[in-house]
């Protein structure tokens, strides 16, 4: 680790390394250390090439990323960081160790944290001004500037077509809960394509967005609680604008969050749903028009139907993409995602109150 770490600090300024999960949380995908040098800090990580087949496009997206926030200033209120990409101590983006693996290093935001999930109306309201306020700093970088490192990332008809490869090669067992699963999905196919097909209708545009705007991805002040970053920024690329607005909402309006095991407690929160579109609405400002709220109702059901079909497809194909603790967790995952979107779908009238107020 020593030799990593002097790839990206001067010899006299290698500190202690420690695991980030002491700091900012364990994520589940790349390894992640918090480095300490002195008076200030990076982040070192090491990629997942698992997850990200090509790795150098994630950096490059990076790269440009860095560059652009580095040009803008915080015209808002309160504190704000972006993450930045480190170079080597050579200028490079980037390092490949002896085993091939890429080692990065991303400027450490300091005095925060994160919460994994929302319990506070003004805990909600930051989580979407937070990405609100990240859309808006992103509004002039062109998508096509930017790679997309995970192809078919958030298209529902693509993930259909994966479950239904999964569903042929599988022998299904009498069990309430899988012909539950099965029922839910067959019912909801129709309208899978509903946000692709206005994309390419021209109703609503591709933008450079998040990606994965996940309550935990947003960082708190520890004195202040206020949105201080968005992170986790591996996924920003090309998409609509709505995967991100969806999933926000999905993550931060269900309580009882993605591994509840009492079904009957599963309940997408109106008051949470407010503030989270209150603060996305302020920290956007006039980003988005009357065709984009139109959709906002059906993104944060598609979105949550999407997690749940990838997490039955992961379950049926025997577990190969998410972490899971015991082999039927992929099938309550699911199953608590479908019961959101079925509280998301009985309470229509009233989110799109809430998206027009």
């Amino acid at each position: 680790m020593q030799e990593i770490v002097a790839q990206f600090c001067a010899a006299s300024a290698l500190p202690a390394v420690e695991p980030v999960v002491t700091v900012l949380g364990a994520g589940n995908i790349n390894d992640t250390w918090l480095v300490r040098r002195g008076d200030s800090s990076l982040v070192l990580q090491r990629l997942n090439p698992q997850v990200f087949a090509q790795p150098h496009l994630v950096m490059a997206n990076l790269a440009t990323l860095s560059r652009h926030f580095q040009g803008t200033i915080n015209t808002c209120d309160q504190r704000w960081e972006n993450c930045i990409l480190l170079p080597t101590k050579t200028g490079e983006p980037f390092h490949i160790d002896r085993q091939g693996d890429l080692w990065r290093a991303l400027s450490y935001i300091d005095r925060t944290i994160s919460h994994q999930t929302i319990t506070t109306s003004a805990q909600a309201r930051q989580v979407g001004w937070a990405l609100g306020h990240f859309h808006r700093l992103l509004a002039d970088l062109p998508p096509r500037n930017l790679h997309a490192t995970l192809p078919g990332f958030h298209i529902l008809p693509c993930y259909l077509d994966h479950f239904d490869r999964v569903l042929s090669t599988t022998v299904i067992q009498s069990d309430t809960d899988l012909r539950f699963c099965l029922n839910f999905i067959a019912a909801r196919r129709a309208g899978a394509d509903l946000l692709e097909r206005a994309r390419h209708e021209g109703r609503i545009k591709v933008q450079t967005i998040h990606g994965d705007p996940k309550a935990g991805n947003v960082l708190f002040d520890v004195a202040s609680d206020l949105a201080v970053s968005l992170i986790d920024l591996d996924t920003v690329g090309p998409g609509l604008i709505h995967y991100d607005i969806g999933d926000c909402l999905r993550s931060c309006c269900n309580p009882s969050g993605e591994a509840a095991d009492d079904l009957s407690q599963v309940a997408f929160d109106l008051d949470m749903c407010r503030e989270v579109l209150g603060g996305y609405f302020s920290g956007a400002g006039t980003l988005l028009v009357a065709n984009d709220r139109q959709l906002i109702f059906q993104a944060v059901r598609l979105i949550a139907f999407e997690l749940g079909l990838r997490f039955f497809s992961d379950y049926l194909a025997g577990n190969r993409y998410f972490k899971v603790r015991h082999e039927a967790e992929n099938l309550q995952r699911a199953l608590v995602q479908f019961h959101l979107v079925q509280s998301i779908e009985r309470q229509k009238k009233e989110i799109e109150k809430i998206v027009f107020k």
